[in-house]
């Protein structure tokens, strides 16, 4: 057999209805339809192969295999529903940021069950590799709950029945215990197993795929288990490989790609203040046995006499506690540590003793997203404890949220619950009833709870603190989420109806005293996820709170972008710029790094970013660029003293291949908190990076010539949609951008597939153009057509004609909610919101549809062009598609009753 170099070459598919594992060639995955017909008699038929390497690996793999094989309208909870665990080529390789791995299903927590799904790092990707498998496809339900054992190209299902109920940490534990102490273990706490929609697959103790939990729960998977001997081949021979990663070292900053130092060092030309290069003299890991004085940590062009060999202290360079805490954070850090083959180390491992004494393990750890759980949500983060802190409270939470498995959404159900506790609202029961005798507004909760919970949480004592829940929360006790987590996690509905521990429960649904009714605990309506909670959730039969759909379209301070998900680097992220990510990416938050880590790298806008952008997007150097316009003012990084200046088509460039960048790297699987390196530290280059690494890496790894594996695609050795053919000078990255830009078209078609099926009947006009959500119209755009300014090269919009939502994804997919705009008209030409009033966490400057700037449906239109969509409908064009060597698509889309255009 032929040497595979980068894939192993085999996919896993495990069948947990028929009680199979089978391994099949990566380079001819089967395409199997599962006959459901004889309920008895459940067949699997193949219809035909798929080289999985076009696809790359991670999500390209996840994306394909669920076009292909699940029935549209399958839900997240069903037997059709795949779950799919991907890695790819890179990963496990041992080059720099390489131990992703992409899990891809349907996604749980929005209403209409969209493909999406997470991403995890640690070490259970890389030893997936080691163990001989490129991905795991996982579909059916067991008939009781198990664990998925491989081991060096071997798999097996295992009784679960000692693990399930239990902890994330309990059931790590078992299995490695089983395996032996080199596996790794992705595993669902109480929250999947319950169903809980907010919950997550963990590995490694703190990292996370979020989202995915309970569809793990549904099926009756505890966890995956995964050992191997083996290796990941690499052409490259051994000096050419060193070279490479050395210099792809040597280019490398801190956590999010910062390149300069926070605070001005000796080696050092700018201190910009807002990187995470925080490693100096006289910053600590504090809680380390000695402490540890980080020391010099510069570039590798500066050696000092403390670092003589600054590659090596790489590592050093992101001291997060320090970042996030300040003073506390450096006390508290015992290491950063983070993943597999990763010198940027990003996870804060802490100490807070004074955790046992809630009976909370006091070494815990995590970062960034993961650090938005349960211990934000106090307001008062003193207390009555002089030991306590917003530190101690966030590690509090993190503890048992990894136990549990729950996800905190990027803190969308924190910045959800946090309006709710103090919303109040009309009463609705009659006037001058008992429950209304004076027509007073009453709190929310009180409003969609029983009587029963509402006393529970307002007055009963727990345990012996002598506080109620609420109680605790305002006083800022760590107990309150010793409450709180194991409650979301028990998700008590009316689908659950199992025993609480609390006194006069109620049985779901139950009617309250202003008769409303209650469809679970409150418990539940956090678990259903922000997005649920204020438009419904079918499972149960709960329609929404009206309230908060409102809030979230209106009000910045929730941070719901659109949709109800939560904002991620949205509009503060160089407005449009941040806009468009947030618009066309995901069907959850946005979770792009591309354009933050570019944004926050430290370098002065002047001197730097701009001319770099310039080059990077109006020198041919990717598929997607656009003409250099900063003699007439539009510069695609705003202008030389930072100001936003009009949208052009080298920012839409900019916007595209953010874009596809986060696809690439969920596909390769890189680490896209880090990468790419469009800017490095080294002043020797000017601080310009190398965005040309990925594909460098690629081709050593796996030993292919880029160009030539996708002219053998495609017919072309790239693709450029802004010019409808092959870039001049077509280069390595180029085709491989081509090839992820393939995985984020895949994607975006499935998804139009998908909201067709959901709703086929909607209609959108465009003077103004309503989405409608839970009954209440939201604006996609805010100008008629008539107001648009005038932009060269961008053709005047039309209505398509078509129903339906994916015949319509510019208005049902692509678009923000109403805080986002400085100035806002509604029906009627209300003003919703202002710039002066919205209260966004960006500067005024940041706010979409700014005059004399340009319209959000230009950025937009621009946008699509350079991704090769129609400006009408937002769909992928038949000749796009066709091009990326995705024709196939054009015939599923139209038996869904999608109109593609030409």
């Amino acid at each position: 057999m032929a040497t595979s170099y980068g894939w192993t070459g085999q996919i896993l598919r495990v069948n947990l209805t028929l009680g199979t594992c089978k391994a099949y060639p990566t380079n001819a995955f089967p395409v199997i339809l599962w006959d459901e017909s004889d309920p008895m008699d459940k067949k699997e038929k193949q219809v035909g192969t798929v080289d999985m390497t076009a696809y790359l690996g991670g999500h390209g793999i996840g994306y394909r295999v669920l076009t292909d094989e699940v029935p549209v309208g399958s839900k997240s909870w069903s037997e059709q529903c795949r779950i799919i665990f991907g890695v790819g080529p890179i990963t496990g390789s041992g080059s720099p940021s390489s131990g992703r791995t992409s899990v891809t299903t349907l996604h749980p927590i929005h209403t209409n069950e969209l493909v999406d799904g997470g991403q995890m790092g640690g070490n259970w990707g890389p030893e997936l590799k080691y163990a001989g498998f490129d991905a795991v496809v996982i579909l059916g339900q067991s008939a009781k709950p198990v664990w998925l054992r491989i081991e060096d190209g071997k798999a097996t299902l295992e009784d679960a029945s000692m693990i399930w109920g239990s902890g994330i940490y309990f059931s790590n534990n078992y299995i490695v215990n089983e395996m032996g102490p080199e596996a790794h273990v992705a595993c669902i706490g109480q929250a999947g197993e319950n169903l809980v929609r907010l919950s997550a697959v963990y590995t490694d103790r703190s990292h996370r795929a979020g989202v995915v939990g309970s569809v793990m729960g549904w099926k009756r998977l505890k966890a995956i288990g995964v050992r191997g001997t083996g290796a990941v081949n690499i052409a490259a021979d051994k000096a050419k490989w060193k070279s490479l990663v050395n210099y792809y070292l040597g280019l490398m900053g801190c956590n999010n790609q910062g390149v300069v130092s926070k605070s001005l060092q000796p080696w050092s030309e700018h201190s910009p203040s807002n990187t995470r290069w925080t490693g100096a003299k006289g910053v600590f890991w504090g809680a380390a046995t000695p402490i540890r004085d980080l020391g010099d940590c510069p570039d590798i062009e500066h050696p000092t006499d403390g670092a003589p060999s600054p590659i090596n202290k790489i590592g050093l360079r992101t001291q997060k506690g320090y970042n996030d805490y300040g003073d506390e954070g450096m006390r508290r850090t015992v290491r950063m540590d983070g993943c597999h083959a990763c010198p940027i180390r990003c996870h804060i491992a802490a100490d807070h003793p004074q955790l046992q004494n809630y009976n909370i393990t006091r070494y815990n750890m995590n970062t960034c997203a993961g650090n938005l759980g349960v211990g934000t949500s106090y307001t008062n983060t003193a207390g009555n404890d002089p030991t306590s802190n917003p530190m101690m409270l966030i590690y509090a939470g993190n503890s048992l949220e990894n136990d549990y498995g729950l996800w905190n959404d990027y803190a969308g159900w924190i910045y959800a619950f946090k309006w709710a506790y103090t919303a109040m609202v009309d009463n609705p029961a009659p006037l001058g009833s008992a429950a209304n005798p004076s027509g007073a507004k009453i709190p929310l909760f009180q409003k969609y709870l029983t009587d029963a919970e509402w006393t529970l949480l307002r007055t009963t004592a727990l345990w012996n603190s002598g506080k109620s829940p609420f109680g605790l929360l305002d006083a800022g006790d760590p107990r309150w989420i010793q409450f709180i987590i194991p409650y979301i996690s028990k998700n008590i509905s009316s689908v659950n109806n199992e025993p609480v521990k609390a006194p006069n429960t109620p049985v779901y649904p139950a009617t309250n005293s202003f008769g409303v009714q209650v469809y679970g605990t409150l418990g539940y309506y956090l678990g259903i996820g922000p997005h649920r909670l204020a438009q419904g959730d079918d499972t149960t039969g709960f329609p929404g709170w009206p309230e908060l759909l409102v809030a979230q379209q209106t009000k910045s301070a929730l941070n719901t972008f659109k949709m109800g998900h939560t904002k991620h680097h949205g509009i503060e992220t160089k407005g449009s710029l941040g806009a468009m990510v947030n618009m066309l990416q995901r069907n959850r938050d946005a979770n792009n790094h591309t354009l933050q880590n570019f944004n926050t790298n430290g370098l002065p806008e002047k001197t730097f970013k701009v001319p770099i952008a310039q080059e990077l997007f109006t020198k041919g150097q990717s598929i997607f660029n656009g003409p250099d316009e900063s003699a007439q003012g539009k510069y695609v990084w705003w202008d030389q003293s930072g100001t936003n200046t009009p949208f052009n088509m080298g920012r839409a460039a900019f916007a595209a291949a953010s874009l596809v960048n986060m696809e690439l790297h969920n596909a390769i699987t890189q680490c896209n908190y880090t990468l790419p390196v469009w800017a490095s530290p080294l002043a020797t280059r000017k601080y310009r990076g190398d965005p040309t690494l990925e594909a460098q890496t690629f081709e050593a790894v796996t030993g292919k010539d880029l160009k030539a594996f996708v002219q053998a695609l495609i017919g072309a050795p790239a693709y450029s949609p802004i010019i409808d053919g092959v870039p001049d000078s077509p280069t390595p990255m180029m085709a491989l951008e081509t090839l992820a830009l393939r995985n984020f078209t895949l994607q975006r078609c499935l998804t139009a597939i998908q909201m067709q099926k959901a709703n086929p009947d909607s209609v959108y006009t465009l003077q103004p153009s309503p989405y409608q959500e839970g009954g209440v119209a939201v604006y996609s755009q805010y100008n008629p057509l008539s107001t648009l300014p005038a932009n060269p090269g961008v053709p005047q919009l039309a209505p398509t004609g078509l129903k339906g939502d994916g015949n319509n994804m510019r208005w049902s997919h692509d678009y923000a909610y109403p805080w986002n705009y400085s100035t806002v008209s509604g029906a009627g030409g209300t003003v919703v919101t202002t710039s002066g009033a919205a209260g966004n966490s960006g500067s005024a400057a940041s706010y979409l549809d700014i005059p004399a700037v340009g319209d959000t449906e230009v950025a937009k239109s621009m946008t699509y062009m350079q991704l090769g969509w129609d400006l009408n409908s937002g769909l992928p064009t038949q000749k796009t598609l066709n091009k990326l060597g995705l024709g196939d698509l054009i015939a599923k889309m139209t038996a869904a009753g999608i109109t593609v255009p030409a």
